[in-house]
């Protein structure tokens, strides 16, 4: 089995983000991150991304020395010219991206996305004329290099028992730490 690299590339993960969507929704017009909060000049519908808040999460540290945090984004589905069309299209287009994100469950090397939240946003006051919802999602990621790349290798199957019963002659009493205690 190769290498696991569990380190977050921020900029990677903008763009695999940026990237799946573009590809599940073709029919957005624009899906960029971090666009201007005054700029209402951009073709729609669109998808405008941001990640709001990375919460620490030491208790998910799990031995590889790694910062953890729970990585929070919106997606803001916006629809031009509010109509009874564009009041049901929104509205699709929010549950489509949310069913999508549940779905797909994972951007690696993050843990697997959880929408947490789909619901109208009032986006902007400049940007009244749009109908706009936003797509809360978050995941869990880890930042900086593992301990484990000093000697190159990355443990897959790691192992444990209790004393006295470890070592030669007790491989039978070690359980895989990936497995749930009895």
């Amino acid at each position: 089995m190769a290498d696991i690299d569990p380190e977050v590339n921020f900029d990677a993960l903008h763009d695999a983000i940026i990237d799946g969507i573009k590809e599940a929704f073709p029919d957005f017009q624009t899906v960029e991150f971090y666009r201007d909060d005054e700029d209402t000049k951009f073709p729609v519908p669109a998808c405008l991304l941001a990640m709001t808040e990375a919460e620490p999460q030491p208790e998910e540290e799990g031995g590889t020395g790694q910062f953890p945090a729970l990585l929070r984004f919106e997606a803001h589905i916006v629809m031009g010219h509010r109509s009874p069309v564009t009041y049901k299209e929104v509205r699709k287009a929010a549950l489509a991206l949310a069913t999508w994100l549940y779905q797909k469950k994972r951007f690696p090397p993050c843990d697997p996305v959880q929408v947490i939240a789909v619901e109208p946003d009032e986006f902007v006051p400049q940007a009244a004329k749009f109908m706009v919802w936003r797509v809360e999602f978050v995941m869990l990621g880890f930042f900086g290099e593992t301990a484990w790349k000093n000697d190159g290798t990355i443990p897959t199957d790691v192992m444990f028992s209790w004393s006295p019963e470890i070592g030669t002659g007790n491989e039978d009493k070690y359980t895989n730490a990936a497995e749930p205690l009895p």
